[in-house]
């Protein structure tokens, strides 16, 4: 039995060849995320192509995640590509485009350098940085480095307890998610979202290219928290970000947080994601700590429909060892995972007839003995609502839109089926269902469908011949 909750890989010099990008689709891997923080216009397009060939060569569905910078706050460049720092020493923020070095670096946001207070901390690397700003200077800030490290080129920044005024989304991000929407990205991740209006001023820019497109929402600071409830309304899933949330909110919250947002995405019937630092001794190890089995493990207790990795993918030791551990994580954890109890503790008010019939499906495949739920869906809605609704069995998701069998490689449980030119949406369920290896002669599914233009809200049980 195939894994329910899907992975997302982001791509990077260490996994950035088509050879292998197919071995990590193999290995578990459902769909590939471009962080725009690290990507050129040709770096995009060259991804996005890479990842049509991967498609052709495994047959399978994969969803292309376009990560915007946001409004976010990120050093610039360094001469050498990162300077080493010693606690105690000065270094200097700067408005500008000097390449860095010992002394400071410029930063993207000078808005920052304007507003920022005397005595207030800036925080780099996760967190494990700080920097104390001691005197504001002609276009600087003067810092006081706290702690020792690293800082390499376009790391992230954040200014401790302190909110400035960002158009949310920026030049930059236009021009690159116009590029990659045109050339068919499935899934924006919007960074750094505050608030309902970020999301509408994102969608309204996004769905002029491409109206079909799917918006998660990565919430990573307290503000977004705070607005959680309506961010969920205003888009199609909710990412626990837990490296900025975690600089930003004390630590020992995050596990709350986590819970917390995974739980409102639910409520909402929307994807939910967790984020960050999930296998990351695996960047430079062949195994990963017992503390994260358990990191990602608990993802699954959760509720989480998908979990992501970023460093670990994009520049780790061995990328396909590490989608292959997580995927035995996942499945183990998913054997113990009690869906019954999950289902039930649900809402189940339901918002419509649609809702009403995807909910009798789940809770009829707990008392029946069936080997799947089979749903057609032409723009994923039906399908969404049922990989947020724990069924126990798998979820076979049939569309006649390309763009939905990808999309759909994200939907937790879910297995996408693309089925074209057919005038009867039923007459392959059997065929899918042996080519998939789900379900054989005399096994039992359910047949359902929420409000399309060829059927509207049934459920039907149906014997495979």
């Amino acid at each position: 039995m195939q894994k329910k909750t899907k992975i997302i890989a982001t791509l990077g010099p260490s996994s950035d060849s088509i050879s292998k990008m197919v071995s990590l689709v193999l290995s578990g891997v459902n769909v590939f995320r471009i962080n725009l923080s690290h990507s050129s216009q040709q770096t995009i397009k060259d991804y996005i192509e890479k990842i049509k060939v991967v498609r052709q060569k495994v047959k399978k569905p994969v969803a292309i995640m376009i990560d915007t910078r946001g409004p976010e706050i990120r050093v610039k460049q360094f001469k050498n590509g990162n300077v080493s720092l010693k606690r105690g020493s000065l270094f200097s923020f700067y408005d500008g485009g000097m390449l860095g070095d010992e002394n400071g670096v410029a930063i993207t946001q000078p808005i920052c350098i304007k507003n920022a207070k005397v005595g207030g901390l800036i925080l780099a690397n996760d967190g494990r940085m700080k920097f104390k700003i001691i005197e504001k200077q002609d276009g600087a800030l003067l810092c006081k480095v706290l702690s020792s490290g690293e800082l390499r080129d376009n790391k992230s920044l954040s200014f401790k307890a302190q909110h400035f005024d960002f158009e949310y989304l920026n030049e930059l991000d236009k021009e690159d998610l116009k590029l990659a929407l045109t050339l068919g990205a499935e899934y924006i991740a919007a960074s750094f979202v505050n608030t309902s209006d970020d999301l509408i001023a994102l969608k309204k820019f996004a769905y002029s290219i491409d109206k079909d497109v799917k918006i998660i929402a990565k919430i990573e600071n307290l503000t977004g928290l705070k607005n959680l409830d309506e961010i969920a309304k205003n888009c199609d899933g909710l990412m626990v970000a837990r490296g900025d949330l975690g600089v930003e909110a004390s630590f020992e919250k995050l596990p709350v947080y986590q819970r917390k947002i995974i739980s409102v995405a639910h409520k909402n019937s929307i994807i939910s994601i967790v984020a960050t630092e999930m296998l990351e001794s695996m960047i430079t190890s062949i195994r990963p700590t017992r503390a994260e089995i358990s990191d990602v493990a608990k993802a699954v207790f959760d509720g989480a429909g998908a979990v992501m990795l970023s460093g670990e993918s994009a520049m780790g030791r061995d990328p396909v060892a590490c989608v292959r551990a997580m995927s035995k994580i996942l499945k183990e954890a998913e054997n113990e995972f009690d869906y019954y109890q999950k289902f039930l503790a649900m809402p189940k008010a339901p918002h419509s007839l649609s809702e009403l019939v995807i909910q009798s499906a789940v809770s009829a495949s707990f008392f029946l003995n069936v080997k799947a739920i089979v749903t057609y869906t032409s723009k994923g809605k039906s399908a969404l609502r049922l990989s947020t609704r724990f069924a126990k069995v798998p979820i076979i998701a049939i569309t006649d839109s390309e763009k939905t069998y990808n999309a759909l490689a994200l939907y937790c449980g879910c297995v996408p089926c693309l089925k074209q030119n057919e005038s009867d949406i039923f007459e392959s369920v059997e065929k899918i269902c042996y080519k998939q290896k789900l379900a054989k002669s005399g096994d039992n599914v359910i047949i359902t469908t929420g409000s399309t233009d060829k059927i509207s809200n049934m459920m039907k049980l149906q014997t495979i011949k």
